[in-house]
């Protein structure tokens, strides 16, 4: 009896793989994993940047570098704006080249980039032009003084890295001056990808082509009938006896052990370089869990924004450098400074927690709770007075002159993460001023139209036929104007005849 074919758990599949892909790159450093590739730093570099999904993420991560907000401030007054707007025109003019610098120094651990000046005719040094280094990473040598050698056809010569150079670098050491080589991590997975039309091919070559079974019934030799098959296999047409038979049997296997490690492939490339898996790589998890991922993926880009940082700040320092060598001198004797804004995400809580406390009526914010707590800066809003109750906004100084408390103390923060406001945070309100209580006619004539406006919508088919109504309709005074007019009548008739007030005397 012929033993049945056991299946292989896809699962199992994937194990093996994902454990093939860890070993190699659980090596104890870089240096041992690039050795044994076999390349060098730049090899290794084209081979994994020619991957489309590599591309991708670089893609990804170059737009989410350039949408950041930045400026650029001086400490000194003295210094004019028309030069802080030169040197961001040309901040803007090669942010792309920064943004791509800094990828390529986190992927490769280093890169290199050559600046070109241009003098302008007022004599003022600009940037013309960033040559990018990338293709000629192995002639540039890091040292473990600082040092960049460049290993040309004369030998070796340091380059200047104050007014010509630009070497940036990622996580690197005395022992390891060539920084982290970050994309050996995602080797195999690439090498993986790169194969993908071998097993492809493999692949079509095993299920795609059916198979034919030839049963011969007469008297035909078995070559000449199998030779037969092979023609009509190839295309065109053949014929058979009438004992003759001819099955063409098409195999089940769909490809999706290739899907899976193409997928994983995929998803090791994107958890690395972007720090999250794209949606449309998931096959299941939950919300929170792609919302932890969001927030490392932002942390995963502010790497990128250190390094675009120290690249364009080196950039300002040495316009500014060879202006005052050779140019036209830049006064600013404490620097001209790029950076990133700082981002103040909503907090959901605390402002949950101003809500109720406005909604008390006795306390409301103030502007340095705005400034401390929730982080804004003071240019970038402004306080308006609240009306209190029943009464309307006063534009008067004396309303919006607040009552504090004494003795104010700096907000703390708790260790279960409540903020403790201190007491110039906020103010007390004055107590609003209550409305009188209504009279029983009121109350009878609000209750008559209120009545009034439930039958009305009650008998309404839908909002149309209810809006019409509600034109129609003439609200109940609840005997309020013929009270009104009795009163009246009576005090004209007693106004006539006289009557007798409460000591007995007649009155007209």
């Amino acid at each position: 009896m012929a033993k049945k074919k056991q299946q292989i758990d896809q699962n199992t599949i994937v194990v093996a793989f994902d454990s093939a892909m860890d070993t190699f790159t659980q090596a104890s450093s870089t240096d041992q994993l690039l050795a044994e590739t076999g390349k060098s730093r730049q090899q290794l570099l084209d081979t994994v940047a020619r991957d489309d999904e590599v591309e991708g993420c670089r893609e990804d991560l170059r737009t989410a570098i350039l949408a950041e907000p930045w400026r650029l401030y001086a400490f000194d007054d003295t210094v004019p704006e028309a030069t802080i707007n030169i040197l961001y025109t040309l901040v803007r003019k090669f942010s792309k080249e920064f943004a791509e610098l800094a990828i390529l120094a986190k992927f490769g651990g280093y890169m290199v980039a050559e600046y070109v000046f241009k003098k302008e005719p007022n004599g003022f040094l600009t940037l013309d032009k960033i040559l990018s280094k990338d293709g000629e990473l192995d002639k540039y040598v890091p040292q473990r003084d600082g040092e960049m050698l460049y290993k040309g056809e004369m030998g070796e010569i340091a380059i200047d890295q104050t007014l010509k150079y630009l070497v940036l670098k990622s996580k690197a050491t005395p022992a390891n001056p060539a920084g982290e080589l970050m994309i050996i991590r995602i080797y195999p997975a690439v090498a993986l990808r790169n194969r993908d039309w071998a097993y492809a091919g493999q692949f079509i070559a095993r299920y795609a082509v059916p198979y034919i079974v030839g049963k011969q019934g007469g008297y035909t030799d078995v070559k000449v009938f199998t030779n037969s098959l092979f023609g009509f296999l190839n295309g065109g047409a053949t014929g058979i006896g009438k004992d003759d038979d001819i099955e063409m049997h098409q195999l089940s296997g769909d490809g999706s052990a290739f899907e899976i490690f193409e997928r994983m492939a995929n998803r090791r490339i994107q958890k690395l370089l972007l720090g999250r898996v794209k949606t449309s790589e998931l096959t299941g998890g939950s919300r929170s869990a792609q919302e932890t991922d969001d927030k490392v993926r932002e942390d995963r880009v502010s790497v990128y924004l250190d390094l675009m940082t120290e690249g364009i700040q080196h950039a300002i320092n040495a316009i500014i450098a060879v202006n005052s060598l050779w140019g036209v001198p830049i006064n600013a004797p404490q620097g001209i400074w790029f950076e990133y804004l700082s981002k103040n995400p909503p907090n959901k809580t605390l402002a949950e927690v101003v809500k109720i406390y406005s909604e008390i009526g006795s306390v409301r914010m103030t502007k340095a709770f705005y400034t401390d707590v929730v982080g804004w800066d003071e240019k970038h809003f402004e306080m308006i007075e609240q009306p209190q109750q029943g009464q309307q906004l006063s534009q008067s100084p004396q309303a919006t002159q607040p009552t504090t408390l004494p003795h104010p103390t700096a907000p703390t923060s708790q260790p279960d993460g409540h903020v403790d406001l201190g007491n110039q945070q906020f103010v007390l309100a004055k107590k609003p001023v209550e409305d009188p209580m209504p009279t029983d006619m009121e109350t009878k004539i609000g209750k008559s139209k209120l009545s009034a406006i439930l039958s009305i919508l009650n008998d309404s088919e839908d909002y149309q036929q209810f809006s019409q109504s509600l034109n129609n309709l003439t609200l109940p005074d609840a005997g309020m104007a013929e009270d009104l007019a009795d009163k009246t009548t009576d005090a004209f008739v007693k106004g006539l005849d006289g009557y007798t007030n409460a000591n007995g005397e007649n009155q007209l």
